[in-house]
């Protein structure tokens, strides 16, 4: 396995996990769109510069070149620009009735993982693991001091793996409908 920063050329397959995530998460903006609409727009978000190595960062994992994992986030200050990202490519989409917004999920200092995902039949190979330990040496150097992300109350084998990775509890908040706890790790 190989983790390296994302290319335009994998946008679809990152679209394809990212989309497990959004459909975990039970957003009422996305009850009306469909999932090739929601494949359709992410894929177009994974090809911009910003989202791959500029506002936001965007590491994968690859197995004979196929991606089976996706890191993406983003400096704490950059939050509202990449959210305004996101947005914005909703905004435009055919599919979205309305725009697609998040924030308020990250803390000053922090390079936030907004989003951690590995192929479901690639999981249990410890390849979340070797992303997550692959991060501190990734994002140095973008001026965070902690690592943080949230965690769905709904995913306890997902909260394991990010204590075994040495991230702990420090506030919760809800996303979408679900309740999160918010886990940060020091750089």
């Amino acid at each position: 396995m190989k983790i390296r920063k994302a290319q335009p050329q994998d946008s679809a397959e990152i679209a394809s996990l990212v989309a497990i995530i959004y459909d975990d998460m039970e957003m009422p903006v996305l009850k009306n769109v469909s999932d090739h609409d929601l494949h359709d727009m992410l894929t177009k978000l994974y090809r911009l510069p910003t989202n791959l190595n500029g506002l936001a960062q965007t590491f994968v994992a690859t197995v004979h070149d196929k991606v089976v994992g996706v890191a993406f986030g983003h400096p704490a200050k950059n939050e509202v620009a990449v959210n305004n990202v996101l947005r914005s490519e909703t905004e435009k989409h055919p599919g979205f009735d309305e725009p697609l917004e998040l924030g308020g999920e990250a803390q000053p200092g922090e390079w936030y993982l907004s989003m951690l995902a590995v192929d479901p039949q690639m999981q249990g190979h410890g390849i979340g693991s070797q992303l997550l330990e692959a991060l501190p040496k990734l994002v140095s150097g973008l001026g965070a001091q902690r690592l943080s992300l949230n965690v769905d109350d709904g995913n306890p084998r997902a909260a394991k793996l990010y204590e075994r990775e040495g991230f702990h509890q420090a506030g919760r908040l809800t996303i979408g409908v679900h309740p999160y706890a918010h886990m940060v790790k020091a750089l």
